[in-house]
């Protein structure tokens, strides 16, 4: 019997989401409707947040997140290299100064390198500092906020990977209990999806109009003639439709299922991963806050002999799909300009040469988790 392909991710689509979509097709709006709303509420009320934006991509959430923030070229924005392009466009296109922090074992950036980077004096603007919390594993944001000296710091956390997370300190991730705003993805790949979509969440009245203002075209309207209006400023349409909503709101309303078996998913692995030569694993001590987006194993070279590339080749071969999280953001042309900057981050240069993220979705079973095991196994030189 051939076997199935086993991907690195993939979504669940239940009947409950199919009818909830359904449901919206069959109603008035299909667009910028209740559902919506209702959407942006259960996440906000579910995260501990007073107020979340729906936008149309984990991206978009991101660029509305810094010009809600009001970046701008004299601002200096902190980040992790071990992240996707999308966490930086907006601060590209703000053209701020962009400053890469080196990470730490859990792929997060070092806490202890950003205090550094803090300490060191800025000729004029801001601080702001963007934490992504690496396949779902949290960045202690209470020990963040401690080191933050000056009140005109801004804190934007990229939890694209973290819904259903819960920090060190015990808040939810979306909380924004240390942070200005918090963005989301609903990328299929993602714990919940819509297909394409993101959200941001904040505590703040005036960066939730801002968030709004950026979603609908830089527009105002005068609520004394509902006819007119004026662009202000120069955004985009970037509005989830009602019926995505309805999607993630379905997946949404069982978010705490999915964070169980995410985390009985990552025990398995543990457990049988347990003892094979070449194979370790992030601290055990992250998961029981932690909601997985991925699930990396680091592989050592030199057990397996061959590169990196050619394990992955093989285990596609046999039917098993793998990944790499991430290429570092210095090795896009648009963030070194040219330049090689991989000495100034040696963490992440050992991280990148051995993350490899396996097959790891709700949905798998214990017989697709031997597969995968034993076949990492099967190419280790010295075997499991």
């Amino acid at each position: 019997m051939e076997q199935t392909f086993l991907p690195y991710t993939r979504q669940q689509i239940t009947e409950e989401d199919i009818e909830a979509v359904a449901r919206s097709l069959r109603g008035k709006l299909i667009t910028r409707g209740e559902t919506v709303e209702a959407f942006e509420k259960a996440v906000a009320e579910g995260c501990g947040a007073r107020f979340a934006v729906a936008f149309n991509s984990g991206t978009a959430a991101l660029d509305a997140a810094y010009f809600a923030a009001e970046v701008e070229a004299a601002d200096r924005v902190f980040t992790t290299p071990n992240t996707f392009i999308g966490t930086v466009v907006g601060a590209l296109k703000a053209k701020a100064q962009l400053k890469l922090v080196d990470i730490d074992e859990t792929g997060n950036l070092s806490l202890e390198k950003l205090s550094d980077c803090l300490n060191l004096p800025a000729s004029r603007g801001r601080d702001i500092v963007v934490p992504v919390h690496f396949g779902g594993i949290a960045v202690d944001m209470q020990a963040l906020d401690r080191m933050i000296r000056s009140p005109e710091t801004v804190v934007i956390e990229d939890a694209a990977h973290a819904i259903g997370s819960t920090y060190p300190s015990g808040e939810k991730v979306g909380s924004c209990a240390y942070s200005l705003m918090t963005i989301f993805s609903f990328h299929p790949a993602k714990q919940i999806t819509t297909g394409e979509g993101g959200m941001v969440t904040t505590n703040c009245p005036e960066h939730y109009e801002r968030l709004k203002l950026y979603r609908n075209n830089g527009i105002v309207r005068d609520k004394n003639f509902p006819w007119f209006y004026e662009a202000r400023h120069v955004t985009g349409n970037y509005h989830l439709t009602d019926f995505q909503a309805a999607l993630g709101l379905s997946q949404f309303q069982r978010l705490d299922e999915i964070v169980k078996q995410r985390g009985e998913l990552a025990k398995l692995y543990r457990e049988k991963l347990a003892g094979c030569a070449g194979v370790s694993l992030f601290p055990e001590a992250c998961d029981p806050r932690t909601c997985y987006h991925l699930f990396p194993a680091f592989i050592d070279p030199e057990t397996y002999g061959v590169p990196k590339k050619e394990l992955m080749a093989k285990l596609e071969a046999k039917g098993i799909g793998t990944q790499v999280h991430y290429i570092p953001l210095y090795k896009h042309p648009i963030v070194n300009e040219g330049k090689e900057l991989a000495p100034y981050f040696p963490a992440m240069e050992a991280f990148f040469a051995r993350e490899l993220s396996l097959p790891f979705y709700v949905g798998m079973s214990e017989s697709d988790v031997d597969i995968v095991v034993e076949a990492l196994k099967s190419y280790s030189i010295l075997g499991g």
